[in-house]
């Protein structure tokens, strides 16, 4: 059998000697010595040994086992109280079906023998209780409807996750294969990166844009995508290290500039919004608009990065940019719409929701235009699109609640 081997590069080739179950650990699940004291330093109880992981699937089963039996034992139990209530039930109508024969046939002397079984259903005493048993079995019924779902949405994950090994470990023989054949064509890794990727498996990626990089370390694209995983992992600096590493591989003097530098800028400049490097991050913004004065998404957030320095009226201009360039961006609309509620201009506020609410019905948007007319002193329609927000499930209810009882 093909022995497990780490990808790392500064360990490369070391056995693999169990998993990490670590559900917050971003690196790679599978862990050498090396990675274990390297990665995994702050969570080694998570970090499973392939020798103990048959004992805690074994453990697993037997859980699972002894659930199914409890679950079965209830099941079978609740089946013969149920047909004791039917039962019970079946004699309660045979005797009001007597009654009500006696009372046809005027044979009062037996109705009054019975007359206690009436006063029980004439009080609604009966009625009530039945009803009790009722809603009880209601609460019942709706804690097992829960666990149905969340059992669908568990299998659903577990073959998901089985789906995506699988393509995983396809994708690593594929790397290994190449790499026993001495293949040293970076693009393949850059591939196999963004395939691994898209599988949300980033710091695998990042080890296939090494890979390449170290094939070939003028490619821009290398960089590119080993930034994106970077940001994709929250690792800002790194991020931005891969990025000026590109700028200097393919300055904006060049051709190619024009098809990978935009998106290469916009990654940038998120990734230093995160950092909260606002004037930084608008000088990428303008430089992509300087090469495509009408790509959205630029002044989009450009406009969101002046809102960070408070320089609102900026901002609008920005958001009007990109309605002129697509009116369909309810994102604009709604932030114009927030900003000139800002500066009290609650009119062009409402204005501005009214054009995003036309796209889609969006419950923070009318419980953002419930406030403006809130402040013009439109109360009474205010409180129309409150209860509209309300209806459609604005998680603003308790500060809906606050303007209410100011109405």
């Amino acid at each position: 059998m093909e022995i497990f081997t780490c990808k790392y590069i500064a360990h490369e080739n070391e056995e693999i000697i169990g998993f990490c179950l670590n559900q917050n650990c971003q690196n790679a699940t599978q862990y050498c010595y090396e990675c274990l004291n390297t990665f995994h330093s702050d969570h080694f109880n998570d970090c499973i040994r392939f020798t103990k992981m048959i004992s805690y699937i074994n453990d697993f089963m037997q859980i699972y086992n002894k659930s199914r039996n409890y679950f079965n034992e209830i099941y079978q139990q609740l089946q013969n109280i149920f047909e004791q209530i039917f039962k019970r039930m079946d004699q309660e109508i045979i005797i009001l079906e007597n009654i009500s024969n006696q009372l046809l046939n005027k044979d009062y002397l037996a109705i009054k023998s019975q007359i206690n079984i009436i006063k029980l259903f004439y009080s609604n005493e009966k009625d009530k209780y039945v009803q009790q048993q009722i809603s009880q079995l209601n609460i019942i019924l709706e804690t097992i409807k829960t666990m149905v779902p969340d059992q669908i949405k568990a299998e659903h994950q577990f073959n998901y996750d089985y789906q995506n090994n699988i393509k995983i470990e396809e994708i690593n023989q594929e790397i290994n294969d190449n790499m026993q054949q001495n293949n040293q064509d970076p693009q393949i890794m850059i591939d196999k990166g963004q395939q691994l990727s898209q599988l949300e498996k980033y710091e695998e990626a990042i080890e296939c844009f090494d890979k390449a990089i170290l094939m070939d370390s003028k490619l821009l694209s290398s960089y590119l995508n080993k930034g994106q995983a970077l940001k994709r992992l929250k690792k800002y600096q790194e991020a931005i290290e891969c990025y000026e590493k590109a700028i200097q591989i393919n300055p904006k003097s060049s051709p190619a500039w024009n098809n990978k530098g935009n998106w290469f800028l916009m990654s940038l400049g998120q990734v230093l919004c995160y950092l909260k490097k606002y004037k930084e991050a608008l000088q990428c913004y303008d430089i992509a608009i300087m090469i495509n004065p009408q790509l959205e998404f630029a002044w989009l957030n450009k406009g969101n990065s002046l809102i960070y320095l408070k320089k609102y009226e900026d901002a609008i201009e920005c958001f009007d940019k990109v309605i002129s360039i697509n009116p369909k961006n309810e994102s604009a609309w709604n932030s114009k719409g927030l900003l000139l509620h800002k500066l009290k201009n609650f009119k062009d506020a409402i204005q501005s929701y009214d054009m995003s609410l036309s796209i889609r019905k969006q419950p923070s948007i009318l419980k953002q235009k419930a406030d403006s007319l809130f402040e013009l002193g439109e109360k009474q329609l205010a409180e129309q699109f409150y209860k509209t927000a309300l209806e459609n499930g604005t998680d603003d209810t308790d500060q809906i609640q606050k303007q209410q009882v100011q109405l």
